[in-house]
């Protein structure tokens, strides 16, 4: 009964913080190639997350730079090579309604990304509010309720399983 109040009151707190996107004409034509600089946001979901790393090897093959932001506990799942950017948060960066907390934002809205990836599937307010603050001309993530709030490039996922959405992600990407 608590949690969900909790829920409820952080996509209120979301909602009335968080204003849509502008519409604004944006050329997508070459952004990947154009792009250097990632933020990875990984999945909040264990399975997800061993998947989503496809992702972020695909950018170190491309000779990109991905910041992969990630628990603090996850670390260890990454593997050495891909370990050299990392952003991670623990349970004091998450504030009682399960946001990121006023340091963890601020930290965030200094830095600049070429493009920010979310790669969480399911519903996740709190990757979705730490992409609202990253400045970033591009910020991608997968087709969510509100979603239009987060991110001005979307994914659509139909499939079931996370390695499917994983690499049409990756065929998503490399149309550009």
């Amino acid at each position: 009964m608590i949690g969900s109040l909790k829920e409820k009151a952080a996509q209120l707190f979301v909602k009335w913080q968080v204003k849509e996107l502008e519409p604004v004409y944006q050329s997508f034509t070459g952004f990947f190639t154009k792009s250097f600089n990632f933020l990875v946001l990984m999945p909040h979901d264990e399975t997800d997350f061993h998947y989503s790393l496809e992702v972020v090897k695909f950018l170190e093959e491309k000779e990109k730079v991905p910041h992969i932001f990630t628990y603090d506990f996850r670390i260890s799942l990454i593997p050495m090579k891909l370990r050299h950017h990392i952003i991670d948060y623990n349970l004091s960066d998450i504030n009682k309604l399960k946001l990121p907390s006023r340091r963890l934002i601020e930290k965030l809205s200094t830095m600049y990304y070429n493009a920010v990836f979310d790669l969480n599937i399911k519903e996740n307010l709190f990757g979705s509010y730490v992409c609202s603050f990253v400045n970033s001309p591009i910020k991608v993530g997968f087709q969510k309720p509100d979603s239009d709030k987060y991110y001005n490039l979307q994914i659509i996922n139909r499939a079931e399983r996370p390695e499917i959405s994983y690499k049409n992600f990756l065929n998503c990407l490399r149309m550009f």
